[in-house]
């Protein structure tokens, strides 16, 4: 599930991600796990920031929406709330 939400978030809304943070932003969802406890999902995933003069006027909030907004596109029946476990922030890509 974690591919899925990973190419929505940076393929559809692309351009809400360069909007909020800047040119080059992407995502990478490390895993979806889904809680028995809560009776939710938790996500844990990497911001890698374009701009960071951008990130401290939108913070998470942006993050959180866009997740929200992605999470309709893969489950279709039963729509419980997301948690972000971590978030890591950086400015350089991945090797």
């Amino acid at each position: 599930m974690k591919k899925p939400l990973s190419a929505i978030i940076n393929k559809v809304y692309k351009e809400e991600l360069s909007l909020l943070y800047g040119e080059g932003t992407h995502v990478k969802v490390n895993s979806v796990i889904y809680s028995t406890n809560k009776k939710n999902y938790i996500i844990d995933c990497v911001l890698y920031v374009g701009d960071l003069s951008l990130f401290q006027e939108t913070q998470l909030d942006g993050l959180n929406y866009l997740i929200e907004e992605s999470w309709q596109y893969i489950d279709l029946k039963y729509n419980k709330p997301l948690l972000l476990t971590s978030l890591d922030i950086t400015q350089d890509k991945p090797q």
